[in-house]
């Protein structure tokens, strides 16, 4: 449910940046968050730019060491480092190139929500070969990432 209602102020948000009429309340709600929400913000901003860097160390450090990643509803995917090390660690080996950007954010306490583009080079940095558009949501807790569930 949790979800569902961030999904909906997800939605919300968009309708009133598209919307000019709404211009200043959408003005007003992006600019009042709270220290909990930018903490968390940079924590996922830092996770995008280890991504691209394809860093798996500074990538690693940003998660708990029992994140938990699902498949929305609620299909566990794997818990722990290790699991993640497996799947990322690879990813990050085998890629010529990786780029991820978040083109919409919305954070509620220490909930951060992206819709993000992702683009993939297996053969050639020049050359994209996948491009993808899905919404993430993160937890994060202690600073560290706890949960994720990707949306797709």
């Amino acid at each position: 449910m949790r979800i569902l209602s961030f999904l909906t102020l997800f939605i919300f948000s968009f309708t009133l940046q598209a919307n000019p009429a709404f211009e200043d309340k959408a003005s007003a709600l992006s600019s009042t968050k709270t220290e909990e929400e930018k903490a968390a913000e940079k924590v996922i901003d830092q996770l995008i730019v280890a991504y691209n860097e394809q860093d798996i160390k500074a990538f690693l450090a940003l998660y708990a060491d029992d994140v938990e990643f699902y498949m929305y509803p609620q299909q566990l995917m794997f818990t722990g480092k290790e699991d993640l090390i497996k799947r990322y660690g690879l990813m990050f080996k085998k890629m010529k190139c990786l780029n991820s950007k978040s083109l919409k954010r919305i954070t509620h306490d220490s909930i951060v929500i992206d819709h993000e583009s992702s683009e993939i080079c297996t053969k050639d940095v020049g050359v994209i070969d996948k491009r993808s558009e899905f919404v993430t949501s993160y937890q994060i807790e202690k600073g560290k990432i706890k949960k994720v569930v990707f949306f797709r």
